[in-house]
């Protein structure tokens, strides 16, 4: 009795492994299926994808900056606008974009705050290294970002003006649209180098209520293209385990002087992933933190942005500048004088 037991219980065993094993391989084979789904772009491209060119490197820029070397040994490179000041702004380029970008911003920071305005090139754009539009795992952005923090912390590397000392000091984080999002993974790091306030424009909040719903055929004649079919591919292999094709392209930006390609990993490090989503991201930061927005942005949704601030932050505040789009907030009077207002006020 004892034996046919133990038979009839390990045949029930080796069916149910049969039968998880069948379902994995279905699964499995539908997620490479969509991952590797002929797709093809609904635009003429400008320039063919290169993985050895990154936007920017065609006219560097180094006058006036430096490099700091990652935790993984990669050279990353960071321009400085302004002179020594015991305040420092960090601020991080959006997608598609380098330092150059966000330039002109920093100079009218400078000049209207007093602050040295730090400006890096992210991993794999303008003149740091790295594989273009590319991260090596998710999260390589914030991990790059807590380095340089690092590396101006450590002594010698940062002179205060005479007559301040190092306890006079400020740091803060600010960002343009994906460099915002990864200013909110920064905060969700644990055991990191504190920073004293966040200035965001138009970030990045991932999914929520700023997040812009696109529908119909609004996007077909887009400059901008993103691979749907292949980020649940890869999501679902992600579910079980599988990244070693993370570094695959899902969002395609068709502008001159390059096409660029950026692949699933740098795309999930742009902005907070749930669980850990941007909510639990603004509730972590108890540091003043300024956001503003153009009232006309096409990328995200404005008006969600004063509510889900207020609502989940201490010391948040939101700006809406009227008449203002995606880009123009970097450059507008009127936002640019409300974060002077908004700095001098706190630091």
């Amino acid at each position: 009795m004892l034996g046919l037991s133990l038979s009839g219980m390990f045949k029930k065993i080796l069916k149910s492994m049969f039968v998880f094993g069948a379902v994995l391989l279905v699964y499995f084979t539908l997620s490479l299926a969509l991952v590797f789904w002929p797709n093809s772009l609904p635009f003429e491209t400008i320039h063919n994808i290169s993985s050895e060119s990154k936007l920017g490197s065609i006219s560097p820029d180094t006058k006036n900056g430096f490099r700091f070397i990652t935790r993984d040994g990669e050279s990353l490179f960071v321009k400085k606008v302004g002179e020594s000041s015991h305040t420092q702004i960090i601020f991080l380029h959006g997608i598609a974009s380098t330092h150059k970008t966000v330039l002109k911003t920093a100079k009218l920071l400078n000049s209207k705050t007093g602050s040295q305005v730090l400006l890096p090139d992210l991993r794999g754009h303008g003149e740091s290294g790295g594989t273009a539009f590319d991260v090596a795992y998710k999260g390589q952005y914030e991990d790059d970002l807590e380095d340089l923090i690092l590396h101006l912390n450590e002594r010698g590397n940062y002179n205060m003006p005479r007559g301040q000392s190092q306890l006079d000091r400020k740091i803060l984080i600010g960002g343009h649209s994906m460099g915002g999002g990864i200013a909110m993974r920064y905060a969700l790091k644990e055991h990191k180098p504190d920073v004293d306030g966040y200035l965001l424009f138009a970030p990045n909040f991932g999914e929520g209520p700023t997040q812009k719903k696109v529908g119909g055929n609004e996007s077909h004649n887009a400059p901008i293209h993103f691979d749907t079919k292949r980020m649940i591919g890869i999501l679902m292999l992600n579910s079980i385990g599988v990244t070693q094709l993370d570094s695959l392209p899902i969002m395609y930006f068709n502008f001159p002087p390059q096409m660029m390609a950026y692949s699933y990993a740098s795309i999930m490090s742009a902005q907070p992933i749930r669980p850990d989503n941007t909510e639990m991201a603004l509730a972590s930061i108890k540091q003043p933190l300024l956001t503003i927005v153009g009232s006309e942005d096409e990328v995200f949704v404005a008006s969600a942005y004063p509510d889900f601030i207020e609502q989940n932050t201490v010391l948040g505040e939101t700006v809406l500048v009227d008449e203002t789009d995606h880009m123009g907030v970097l450059y507008s009077e009127d936002a640019i004088d409300s974060a002077a207002r908004w700095f001098n006020k706190l630091f």
